[in-house]
């Protein structure tokens, strides 16, 4: 993956060099070469280059002899090796609080391409996020500042938005920045549904009215705060680099598994009508969670080249 493509210009030698060294590791967990000739291969660079680049990884024990990564070691070293560099500014603020949205032509340079594309996946995150947490308040009974569907077009807007930056940036950069494009894409696609699932759930609360109390609603609700801590530690993962946020989001998505089961627990006392509602609105959260968790699992391994275990849910 190529730094360039994702970082502000800064030393020409050092952002190839930093570019090779992410391409490496990348090479090294995807095909496990048994050779070091075969891996330079894979890379493209000479043999001793390659030998060069070994040294510098296997000094921050990010690589093993053997050609073995280790995934602990590149999560701590990921700004060394990452092609979506933490240290940008992530939807800069204005005074009105609003995310700043930059317009750019063929002309941008490819890193403040970059960061307008995080730019505006940051815009697409607020709103989706802030359609969950209405649809978690019309579950509780209360009246959102702006209900989950009257935020759709928003967030479909800011949705587009995304794409046609990609679009741009694809077709003006050489592989393997189409690939990160398409990743990145896909996140995109992951947040747009959870806002889908969010409208849905407020929907079914909506159109179904059924009351729920107690420890029942307790434990919706927590789910609810689970999802919300899931999408927080997303936003770590992708726009800080913060990779050891997503060992906390395993554990918060066991939360999640643990709440499912005790709620189902819970409700097989209750009327058919009581369970089918609770089966509707969880089904619909438990998918809007894993769209979370799958976009996080994509960002961690466009950091560091890294693909995390799969998701649970």
């Amino acid at each position: 993956m190529s730094r360039e493509m994702w970082h502000r210009p800064r030393d020409a030698i050092r952002q190839g060099r930093d570019a090779t060294l992410a391409q490496v590791v990348e090479a090294i967990d995807r095909t496990a070469p048994e050779t070091k000739a075969r891996l330079a291969a894979e890379v493209g660079i000479s043999e001793q280059y390659l030998s060069e680049l070994l040294q510098e990884l296997k000094r921050d024990d990010v690589v093993r002899k053997a050609y073995v990564v280790d995934d602990a070691a590149v999560y701590a070293n990921a700004d060394a090796v990452s092609p979506l560099h933490a240290g940008r500014r992530v939807g800069g603020a204005t005074a009105d609080g609003e995310r700043s949205e930059r317009a750019t032509d063929s002309t941008t340079d490819p890193g403040d391409r970059a960061q307008t594309v995080l730019d505006l996946l940051a815009r697409l995150d607020d709103v989706t996020a802030t359609q969950y947490a209405a649809a978690r308040q019309s579950f509780v009974g209360e009246e959102p500042d702006r209900p989950a569907g009257a935020l759709e077009s928003l967030a479909n807007e800011r949705y587009s938005a995304v794409l046609s930056e990609l679009k741009s940036y694809t077709l003006t950069t050489d592989w393997p920045g189409n690939r990160v494009a398409a990743d990145l894409a896909t996140i995109a696609t992951n947040l747009e549904i959870v806002g889908d699932r969010a409208c849905f759930v407020a929907d079914v609360v909506d159109s179904q009215a059924v009351a729920t109390s107690g420890v029942v609603e307790e434990r919706v609700c927590d789910i609810f705060e689970a999802g919300e801590t899931i999408n927080g530690h997303l936003r770590s993962i992708l726009f800080e680099c913060d990779l050891a946020a997503h060992d906390d989001l395993i554990v918060q998505e066991e939360t999640v598994h643990r709440d499912l089961d005790e709620l189902f627990e819970l409700v097989t006392a209750y009327d058919q009508e009581m369970y089918g509602y609770l089966v509707t609105v969880t089904r619909a959260l438990e998918r809007a969670i894993y769209y979370w968790v799958h976009a996080a699992e994509i960002a961690v391994h466009l950091h560091s080249g890294v693909q995390p275990d799969h998701v649970l849910i």
